[in-house]
């Protein structure tokens, strides 16, 4: 095989390789293993965490809500190493409300109707709620959004 056409993994910690090791790679590195990977963003959401995001909505006690909400953020981070910003979702609570916002860091749940303005990065799922289609759309600090069926299949 020529050489020139193999890759040379190193690993820092060896003793061999390490010479040509800078803190750029390092860094680099550790950025990368903060990121969730696709893959992980790609994992079905369980039943209890779309049940959760559900009642995160419906809940009147704001202790409660509060409580709910470090579970839900408990949760991402478990499964998906990650928390996402918040939900964009179906208002169940009928007109003038149409869809709303779930915050887990604030516990601030924001319900809208059809002509109220919705903030970035908020707004660029709205319209895949209001399809019906979802059981929310995921909203995540990369500016990603991600579409949760209701079977907890995420669309990316």
């Amino acid at each position: 095989m020529d050489e020139s056409l193999r890759r040379r993994v190193e690993f820092p910690g060896t003793s061999s390789g390490l010479s040509g090791y800078t803190g750029r790679e390092r860094s680099a590195e550790a950025a990368a293993a903060q990121q969730p990977l696709v893959r992980d963003l790609r994992r079905p959401r369980s039943a209890a965490l779309l049940d959760a995001v559900h009642r995160l909505d419906v809940e009147i006690n704001q202790a409660a809500r509060a409580d709910l909400a470090r579970w839900i953020r408990e949760a991402y981070e478990h499964e998906l190493g990650d928390i996402p910003l918040g939900f964009v979702a179906q208002c169940h609570l009928g007109p003038p409300y149409v869809d709303h916002i779930l915050d887990l860091f604030q516990n601030i749940v924001e319900h809208y109707a059809p002509a109220d303005r919705m903030p970035d990065p908020h707004a660029q799922a709205r319209m895949l709620v209001r399809t019906g289609a979802y059981a929310y759309v995921e909203i995540w600090g990369s500016g990603a959004i991600h579409p949760v069926l209701p079977d907890g299949t995420v669309v990316i």
